[in-house]
Parts: structure tokens; sequence; C-alpha cells
């Protein structure tokens, strides 16, 4: 406060002074602090210097305060940030996650589907250096920032400004004020451990905050004589309850040694703003609007002090302001150049890219090129820069390479198929240039693996030969006529399967090939009366040629807001030999299950199901599905019925009201509609209806199981989501017109 008086007084003396009156107008430097979440206070106090008629002459920041500053010097006002914080998606802005839409076809299966992903080099496992590559922020960053593309010296800005990172190498400061914008401000905050460090030049950037979360010296270097300054860090201690999340602790780690220079540097605060936003966190970005609010409030607690300090300004003479630039609707692009991806060919890349030369884009066009270069799955990272030239703009790829084999595993419960460990491993370009090989194994009480080789012919990858093998076992319940459970079988399945996919872009896959199946049942428990002994397993080998069609736009895998998939699968069976061991005196007990139909039939099936949003917490997802063959089909290659939504399996449906497999049918058509209503972030309730009917006659082995004709069912739930870090968490109570009562359902993470 004796600063801030001294200030004033100072200020009066040239008013009063004549021979004083012509001195230049004093510079105003505004200085904002890291502070992750807690930054975006930073706007609010940008609102109140707007309305006291403060305009900065230089800005510095550190982290989220580089990249609120580093916007307003580019020309965003308050209100523009306002709208960019309140409209952003900060779950995908944090979580690097793409649309599934933009991910290519052989790899929407796995991606998101593995709570940890390690690299796998020839030194063993190593773990990714953040939780957060910051994928999609310098996307953000680099659309946003399109108004100042090409302008280099970050002093020719409307407002100058600089921006501090560390380097990691060296544990020195590192000063941007030149070169490209989005890596500026992507260095800056990038916390250690939770966001992925920066590698620039022969440095490895991590968040400035570390070493200089408030820098003040820095602005008075660039010219400031008052400095206005706003800290939202933890400048002496954290508090208790601000570490509340993985997020928080590592952000307050990474800062805690920020303390004594924030120290040193207060005292040369001129206007120092420090806005209380207990109870919120370095990690609360979903309470942006909130944030702001406090912002704005501790900075109008000094109105009265900022008015006083316009009005002298103004008093001493006119402000130099530069225009802010505009921001172009639509590029040009005259040339494309890849920075990294040395691995990966420049026809896939383009292909990929979606973006050749002569294009005119939008932003929205370069963001959904980053996407399907994400998409592929060959890149960690990717960013781009504009360039203006005579004519047009040149844009330049700054592309991180994945590591080329990466080991993945995910934790998963259910209380009908337990619980196991989900792992998988991919390599990339290992055995022969433009192939991957994946291996997916569930260790549980259920064991399940599939292998698939993927070899691309031409450089862009649309087509491939694929070789898989899949190999499980799993329970096979049999039901009385009352609905409970009367003995379990155990089915052994293997299925190996050859032949031809392309993908006409990231949504449409098709697919020619043959398979050669083997399902076989064994009993595991009760059933005595039914099996006489002698009865060791049963089942059929079928041998099929094969042609799969799928469309899939969906945004996201599980709770997608929009989009659709559509699924059509064309099979004609080749050679069908039933495989039995056992007295074969007691073969007849089980031959109306394995009896041989002709060979040369087929089975058509297909599926439809899309999602609608109806305001902002209201979806409606309609779901059809059918599957007919021209013959009777053994037990084993028939279509089972039951089972909570996510658990998709070769010829398994998913049916409210029914336990997994709880029937069983040959030609069926189903109907399902689900409403669901999401009443926070991440939790939703949802209610499903669905009926079924069967639409032939087959001969069954068990009655209360196999579906006859004209038989139907319908059914009914309502279930509890919630979208985790662990993967989707379920929790479903359902009820249908088949005896047994209601049906209980708990799940946790990815199914296989």
């Amino acid at each position: 406060m004796n600063r801030i008086l001294f200030l004033f007084f100072c200020l009066v003396l040239l008013l009063l002074s004549p021979g004083l009156r012509g001195q230049e107008r004093p510079k105003v430097g505004l200085v904002l602090s890291g502070g992750g979440a807690k930054g975006l206070a930073h706007i609010g106090v940008l609102k109140a210097l707007e309305e006291a008629g403060i305009r900065p002459d230089y800005i510095t920041g550190t982290s989220m305060g580089s990249i609120i500053g580093g916007l307003y010097a580019i020309g965003y006002s308050a209100h523009e940030l306002d709208s960019i914080v309140t409209s952003v998606n900060w779950a995908q802005l944090l979580s690097d996650r793409i649309p599934l839409s933009d991910v290519i076809p052989e790899e929407k299966y796995d991606y998101q589907r593995f709570h940890v992903e390690l690299n796998l080099s020839r030194e063993g496992l190593s773990v990714p250096a953040g939780l957060v590559g910051g994928q999609a922020i310098s996307e953000l960053l680099s659309r946003l920032s399109s108004g100042v593309a090409g302008v280099h010296s970050f002093s020719d800005y409307p407002i100058p400004f600089q921006c501090v990172a560390a380097d990691l190498l060296s544990g020195e400061q590192v000063v941007f004020n030149s070169g490209s914008f989005t890596t500026a401000l992507r260095a800056s905050m990038s916390i250690p451990s939770v966001f992925a460090p920066v590698a620039l030049d022969s440095m490895l950037l991590i968040d400035g905050g570390v070493l200089n979360n408030f820098p003040v010296q820095l602005c008075m270097d660039m010219g400031a004589d008052i400095i206005i300054g706003v800290n939202v860090g933890t400048a002496d201690k954290a508090e208790m309850s601000d570490l509340n999340s993985p997020v928080a602790v590592l952000a307050a780690s990474a800062m805690i040694g920020n303390s004594l220079s924030f120290r040193q540097q207060v005292p040369f605060v001129d206007v120092l703003i420090e806005p209380e936003l207990h109870p919120y966190s370095t990690a609360s970005f979903f309470y942006g609007p909130q944030i702001i609010a406090l912002g704005e409030e501790a900075a109008r607690l000094q109105m009265e002090t900022l008015h006083g300090l316009a009005q002298r300004l103004d008093s001493l003479g006119e402000q130099t302001q530069k225009p802010f630039p505009p921001r172009p609707e639509t590029y040009l692009i005259s040339s494309i150049t890849l920075e990294g991806g040395e691995h990966i060919s420049h026809r896939f890349f383009m292909s990929s890219l979606g973006i050749a030369p002569g294009d005119t884009v939008k932003n929205e066009d370069l963001k959904k090129g980053m996407n399907r270069l994400m998409g592929t799955r060959y890149f960690e990272s990717v960013a781009y820069d504009l360039k203006p030239l005579r004519e047009g703009y040149a844009l330049t790829i700054h592309a991180t390479e994945s590591a080329r084999s990466r080991f993945k595993f995910s934790l998963h419960y259910d209380n009908e198929n337990k619980a196991g460990i989900l792992t998988n491993l991919t390599l990339r370009n290992v055995l022969l240039r433009g192939n991957r090989l994946a291996a997916t194994l569930d260790v549980s009480e259920r064991p399940r693996l599939n292998l698939s080789f993927i070899n691309y012919y031409g450089e862009n990858h649309r087509t491939a030969s694929r070789l898989e093998g899949v190999w499980g076992n799993s329970n096979f319940p049999v039901y009385l006529e009352d609905g409970a459970e009367y003995g379990r079988f155990t089915h052994s399945l293997t299925n190996l399967s050859l032949g031809f996919m392309s993908s006409l872009d990231t949504r449409w896959e098709l697919n020619g090939f043959m398979a050669l199946e083997r399902s076989v049942l064994k009993q595991q428990s009760g059933l005595y009366e039914v099996f006489a002994s002698g009865v060791d397993h049963f089942g059929n080998q079928l041998l099929s040629a094969n042609f799969t069609a799928n469309r899939n736009t969906y945004n996201r895998r599980f709770f997608p807001t929009r989009g659709n998939e559509f699924d059509f699968r064309y099979r004609f069976y080749l050679d069908n030999r039933e495989v039995y061991r056992g007295s074969e005196s007691v073969r007849d007990v089980v031959e109306p299950a394995i009896a041989r139909s002709a060979v040369r039939f087929f089975e058509l099936s297909g599926s439809w199901q899309g999602v609608f949003l109806l305001g902002s917490r209201f979806a409606v997802s309609p779901r059809i599905q059918a599957s007919y063959a021209n013959r009777p089909l053994p037990l084993v290659a028939m279509n089972f019925i039951g089972g909570m939504p996510f658990q998709r399996r070769t010829r398994e449906v998913s049916f409210v009201g029914l336990s997994s497999r709880e029937k069983i049918v040959q030609d069926f058509a189903m109907a399902q509609i689900n409403v669901r209503y999401r009443f926070s972030r991440s939790m939703h309730l949802t209610g499903v209806v669905n009926g079924l009917a069967a639409a032939s006659d087959s001969e069954a082995i068990y009655r209360p199981v196999v579906m006859e004709d004209e038989e139907y069912i319908l059914g009914y739930g309502l279930i509890m989501e919630m979208d985790s870090f662990l993967g989707p968490v379920q929790v479903g109570v359902s009820d249908s017109n088949v005896p047994g009562g209601l049906r209980w359902y708990i799940g946790l993470g990815y199914p296989f």
C-alpha cells in the first residue's frame, strides 16, 4: 500500500509540474501467475481492468497465466476468453481424447479401452512422460492463434508478450519472446508428470512455475514502469483442501520451489491482486465460471485504485496501441511440410491428413486433419503452424511418433463374467514395414485370447490382408421353465480367419475372409438327468466364407453423444462337421444340437444403432437388429440372447431383461430404445425397453433355452452408469416376460 501511495504521489507531481508534463507516459505491465485451473481467475481480473480503462503495455505469464495472458496479448478480449473457457470441452481437452469416428477402423476396438499404456523398447517398459500428452491443448492454441500466424517476434503482438518455461536438462529458466506461439504456451504449462514435456532444440521444457511462477522481473526488463500482478498460485504453502486429486498433488509438488521466487519479486508489484479461490484447486477446470467470477470480485475490491491509475495515465497522454490482427476464416494452403514422422510414408501422411496443397480450409478442417493423424495411432502428438506467404499459407505439421511397441492393460469385473485383467501388446512396423501385430489376452476365470496380424498394401494403408485367431472359454447357462438356472456348460471357442480388409475412410470398413471355427460345449454343472454319463463334449466345426461391412460414426465408444453404427454380415457355410466325444449309446441325447445341415447355405445378419441429443441432458438411442439363415443351424452357431449393453461378442446379442445367454434363437428381429439422462458431468441414468421375436422353427435340445417360431420377449430395465477413469461403471436391474424375477447386473471397466 505504501508503494501505491508513493506511485500516486509521483504521478501527481507529474501533473502539477509544467516541466514534467511532456514526459513519456509510464508503461503498465501485467504479470499473471501459474496455478492450473485457478488461473482462469485471470479472465475475471482482465474484465475489471477493461472496465477500469487499463490496457497493459506488456504482459508476462507462467503456465495458465501464459495461456490467458498470451491470448489476451494477441487480441482476445476478456469476454471472448470467458466464452472460450465456458464452451470448451475440458474432459476432452485434458484427456487428448479424439472422436472415435476419426480413429482408423482397425484401431477402433482398442482405442481408449486400457487404463495404462506403456512403451516397450529394447531397454524394457517405460511410462509416458506425462498423464496427458497435450495434443488437444496444442491444437486449440494453434487454432486460436491463427491471427498471428507468421509473426515471429512476440514484441510485435498487439500487446508485447513473454512467458516462462524451465529446461529440465539444464535446470535453467527459458524465456519465450519469439518463435512458435503454440510451442511457447504449451511448454510454459507442462506441469511435470501431468503434461508431457516439450522437446525443443536441445531442451526438454516443463512448466515455468517450477522456477519462476510470478515473472515480475521479466516484465520490468521489458520496460514496464508500473506492475499489476495477479497471483493465483500457492505463494507460501498449499492448503490441505486444495490437494484433492492426483493432478492437484502433482501440480503442487511441481510448484513447491516457486515460493522463494514469489517472495523475492512481490515487493516490486505496485498493484497486487490475489483472488480468494477456496474451495477450488488447480484441477477444478469444470468450475470455470465460478473461478472467473472470483477473479473479477477480487479485482473489484481495488477498483477505486485501478480507476485512479487509469485517469492519471490518461492525463499523461494517449497510449500507443497496435491494431488487433484479423483472424482469417479460411486459409489457402500453398505447401505442407511434416517435421518428425521419419518412419511414416509421405503418401500415408497426406492421405490421413486429408488436406492437399491448393485446398482452401477452415480452422475446423485443420482440427479434423489433426484428429485423423492422431487416429492412425502412429503419432503421439501433432501440432501445426501456419506461415503466411505471398500467396496462401505454408502449413507445417510438428509430429512426434508413437512408440512402435506398446503394452497396455486394464482391470474389469462384472457379476456374469467375473473379474479379469485385460492385457494387450501391439507392435507396429516391427516384423515388416507397414504391418500391425496385436495380441489381447483376458486373464480371468473365463480366459480369452485374440491374435491379429494386418499387413498393409500401398502407402495409403487403405487395403490390407488380415490373419486373425481367437480362443476362449466362457459359460453357457441352461435355464428351467421358471427362469431358474439348471446347469452350465463350458463353451470353448477357437476361430481362425484369413482374408482382406479395406477401409474407405475412418468410418467405413469392408472385410472378406475365410473362417474355420470350432465351437464345443462341455458339461460343467447340473444337467445330470439330461445328459447320461458318457457324454464328454459336443459341438461343431464350421467352415465359412464371410463378407462384413461396418460404418461407425460415434464420437465415443461409451456414452456417445452423436453418431451411429451400422453393421452387416453375410456368412456362407461351406462345411459343417459334428464334434462329439462320448459313448455312442447316448449320442442321440445331443444329436439335435449338432445335427448337420446341408452344406452351402447362408446366414444374413445386420444391426443399426444411433444416438440423438434432446437438449443438453437427454439422449435417445434407438437400435434394431435381425438375423436370418436359410437352413437350420447347429446350437453353437445360433444367436445367444441376453446381457447388458457393452457386452458385445460374436453371436451374442445384448438384451435388457435377460441374463447373459439366457435364450438362444436362430432367426430373430429385435428393437430397442434407450433414453439416457445425464444428471452430472459423468453420471447417467438410462432407461431401456426392448422386444425380440423369433421368426423360425429350430429344433431345440432343451425347450426353455431355444426360442421357436412366433415366440417373443419383452424386456425393460433401469441402469445407473458412470464414466470413470477405470472405465464405464454400470449398476442395473431389469425384468422381462420370461419367468425368473429381477435380473441384477454390476459391471466395472472395459469388457473384452
